[in-house]
């Protein structure tokens, strides 16, 4: 691991800005910048759509199974309408510019998420099935939620404002049968109890995703991982349907990623973080974690399967206190800073990449022991000790990365002492 340098910020950002355009200078030695034109050209476009076409000629004549098929189309229709959206983005001039926060250099486009989002219901539309109601809830919500993240993106929505909207979508879904399982469901106290925790689940989860978009192709990436675990995760104890809303997410995050990873061509932008968010959340409150009784993987499976966000949002609301740079929600939610993991790794590696990458990583290997776990037949108060000792790992974590990246995280506090 690369130690920490004197170097500011704005170095680090003008160091990756060399990097960057030494390695795309010549597209002819960048394997990834050839292909991104190539869809982007109509010749690339016109591949695409055949192939999608030849696909679902095909799934009709043998019956290809409705996850792979929602997977290839959805990837398919993503790498078709993301070029798109990067050329709408810079037309309307719906673009992140750089500043004294952002990694990036540059203008780039914001909301390639659209592309995402309509991949995905593309996709489910292509494959002529049913869906169970409650699914379909999900989605009519997560088109919802895309348009106030593009109104977001455009003219710019108060966070009240977007906590509002959340918070009503996710009563809706709850309403409709989407619900985490952590209390006895036979019970009116336990489903009191579940439907409270899967609203605060829903919201959290929605901004956590849309807090760590701050690296490119982090958030798509993540995406990427977390749903197929879960997905798994759910299949192995016996709910194969989660994989009817994943499968199609997965294929237009990865389609997406091809224009997002490093050098990012365009943003997933709020209509992307907070759709992906939001249909992510809701899934993941629908899985299947563990058989009745087993209390200790409903809490400790999804906190590994989803450990890079979570503890994303925890360190930044401790670390933010401690430093008493917030002493509201309100001023927590207006907060914007260098403090989120993936900045505090990019100060580590002094790159976007290794971070990235990193984080990914991470979220495999914990995924991974999640799925062990998941096939464990342990007591619970033998799952409670090994959950307290995976938290006890993540806290002692926190403060270690807190202490090597502090003083670039928080450069404006320790100045100022």
């Amino acid at each position: 691991m690369n130690t920490i340098t004197n170097t500011t910020f704005e170095e680090q950002k003008q160091d990756i800005k060399e990097n960057v355009l030494a390695k795309t200078s010549n597209t002819e030695q960048n394997k990834l910048e050839r292909t991104r034109i190539f869809f982007k050209e109509p010749k690339g476009f016109l591949v695409a759509f055949i192939i999608l076409f030849l696909a679902n000629a095909v799934w009709n004549i043998i019956g290809l199974t409705q996850s792979l098929f929602l997977l290839t189309s959805s990837l398919l229709l993503s790498i078709i309408l993301t070029p798109s959206m990067y050329e709408l983005s810079r037309i309307l001039r719906i673009v992140d510019k750089p500043d004294d926060r952002k990694i990036h250099f540059g203008e780039i486009g914001r909301v390639g998420g659209l592309a995402v989002a309509l991949a995905f219901a593309g996709a489910i539309l292509l494959s002529e099935n049913s869906f169970p109601p409650k699914y379909k809830i999900v989605m009519i919500a997560g088109a919802i939620i895309a348009i106030v993240g593009l109104l977001d993106d455009i003219i710019g929505i108060p966070a009240k404002i977007r906590l509002i909207v959340q918070f009503f979508l996710a009563l809706w879904v709850i309403d409709n049968g989407i619900s985490l399982r952590l209390f006895p469901t036979h019970e009116t106290w336990g489903q009191i109890l579940n439907s409270s925790l899967t609203i605060i689940w829903i919201i959290g989860f929605t901004n956590a995703y849309n807090f760590i978009d701050g690296l490119d192709g982090l958030a798509a990436g993540l995406g990427i991982i977390v749903a197929f675990f879960i997905s798994f995760i759910s299949y192995i104890n016996g709910h194969p349907e989660i994989f009817s809303l994943s499968a199609p997410l997965i294929g237009a995050l990865l389609g997406f990623l091809l224009f997002n990873f490093n050098p990012a061509w365009i943003f997933l932008g709020d209509v992307g973080a907070q759709f992906c968010g939001f249909v992510l959340s809701s899934l993941a409150a629908d899985v299947a974690w563990a058989s009745p009784g087993e209390y200790w993987k409903v809490f400790t499976l999804p906190m590994l399967t989803m450990w890079v966000l979570l503890f994303d949002m925890i360190q930044i609301t401790i670390f933010r206190v401690k430093y008493g740079l917030v002493k509201s929600i309100s001023e927590w939610l207006a907060f914007t800073g260098k403090d989120h993991i993936h900045h505090r790794l990019f100060f580590i590696f002094q790159s976007q990449k290794k971070a990235v990458i990193s984080l990914y990583i991470i979220s495999c290997v914990l995924s991974l022991m999640a799925v062990i776990l998941a096939n464990l037949k342990l007591k619970n108060i033998e799952g409670i000790l090994l959950s307290s000792l995976i938290f006890a790992i993540s806290v002692l974590s926190l403060f270690i990365l807190d202490k090597k990246t502090a003083k670039f995280a928080f450069r404006q506090k320790f100045q100022s002492q």
